[in-house]
């Protein structure tokens, strides 16, 4: 059963302080994998995990949205279960993908390829876990969602750092540590929500498509951005590739706060909507959320030419205006995020994955010759530059829904 009485905040300070745990735990993680591999090979781990990460949201099919908004709105639908079985098809599906291919680009492009195989299973379990545990974030028990993610990003931590002092390559360290937690995070998700769960399936597959399709769309969307450090490797080399990344991925803890109050408020925007009570209140919420993230994007900036050469080597110093670049852009993104998730939760679906869908193409397509143009540099300015098109877009289309004299903006 769905739990209504918890706390909007407090399902907020446990998403967001777990998070931000984990973000650290993972910064860490990417800090020192970035200081024992050199630009180049991180850039082509980046290059590999950008492409598996838009996989991953390709073979979601939005279940995990889809999931979240069907047990807030109607905890005892047998959508979920037809949803939760779904993903565990596609997820086993994910990592025979990801698998070929690797094995591939080891045959045919480099073996440094295989070292990355177990990523395969990195990927197939976390996507298992997540959808899983979607199950709980909406009936209101975010702390086991947060104790899953900690747990797995602590033990990918410790196992990479185990593999290497004990000598293993570097790469295949991280590559199975992170596996290995993956799968035990699977496994528990698996045996847990079963219990929650008791209703029958109720959809075909096909019908399951036809409604999590636009949630779908705007997650491989929202991926698709991910191709970005496959394009700049591709036009400018992998040394521009790692500069790239370092800016592009290493920012993107820096964007937990405004993605865990946005998973948030699907579900409450989802439950307010329903009961016909106003949204002022998320609406303020998420105002002063934007604007307390922008004032420490502000202060991270100032801060970028101190922290970057102590924190990656001084290989990355010409990566500090990239990473001050995207950093410019990042207030857009959470302002865009906030937006989306009240969009979605009002019903506009189909808007929040058209915007997604022309903010990415412009992304990729200005990555891609503002890369010929000026490198990394340039690269970091079109994907600033797109972070503003989706916030604008977004912001236009919310306003109007719960401007006051509407019945979803008025208290």
């Amino acid at each position: 059963m769905a739990r209504a009485n918890r706390s909007f905040f407090g399902q907020f300070a446990w998403v967001s302080g777990g998070r931000l745990l984990a973000a650290a735990l993972q910064a860490v993680s990417l800090i020192f994998v970035a200081r024992f591999l050199a630009p180049a090979e991180f850039g082509v781990l980046a290059t590999v995990v950008s492409l598996a990460t838009v996989l991953q949201a390709v073979l979601d099919f939005g279940v995990g949205t889809y999931i979240t908004r069907e047990r807030a709105a109607n905890p005892n639908s047998g959508g979920i279960a037809t949803a939760l079985r779904f993903n565990a098809v596609t997820s086993t599906a994910l990592a025979a993908i990801v698998v070929v291919g690797l094995s591939l680009m080891g045959l045919f492009v480099s073996p440094t390829y295989f070292l990355m195989l177990p990523l395969a299973f990195w990927l197939s379990g976390e996507r298992n876990a997540d959808a899983r545990l979607t199950v709980v974030f909406a009936d209101g028990d975010a702390w086991i969602n947060v104790t899953n993610l900690l747990s797995r990003r602590l033990a990918g931590l410790i196992g990479f750092l185990a593999l290497v002092s004990v000598g293993v390559e570097p790469l295949f360290s991280y590559s199975l540590a992170l596996a290995v937690a993956a799968i035990a995070s699977s496994l528990f998700a698996n045996v847990y929500v079963r219990r929650r769960v008791d209703a029958a399936p109720s959809l075909t597959y096909r019908e399951l498509i036809g409604e999590s399709v636009h949630y779908w769309a705007n997650s491989v969307a929202t991926q698709a951005r991910n191709l970005d450090v496959v394009i700049v490797g591709a036009l400018a080399g992998s040394v521009a590739a790692g500069f790239y990344a370092s800016a592009s991925r290493l920012t993107t803890p820096l964007r937990i706060l405004p993605t865990s109050l946005a998973s948030v408020l699907i579900p409450a925007a989802t439950r307010a909507v329903s009961a016909g009570r106003s949204l002022s209140p998320l609406l303020k919420s998420a105002a002063a959320l934007l604007a307390g993230v922008t004032f420490l994007y502000a202060l991270i900036y100032v801060a970028a030419p101190w922290f970057v050469p102590l924190a990656l080597g001084d290989a990355y110093v010409p990566a500090i205006p990239v990473i001050q670049i995207v950093l410019l852009g990042l207030p857009f993104a959470a302002c865009a995020s906030l937006c989306n998730a009240l969009l979605q939760a009002i019903g506009e679906k189909r808007f929040v994955a058209t915007a997604a869908t022309i903010s990415t193409v412009f992304c990729l397509v200005a990555v891609a010759l503002a890369t010929i143009a000026a490198g990394a540099v340039g690269a970091a300015w079109a994907l600033t530059a797109s972070f503003a098109l989706q916030a604008i877009l977004a912001v236009a289309k919310l306003v109007p829904s719960v401007r006051p004299g509407s019945n979803r903006g008025e208290e």
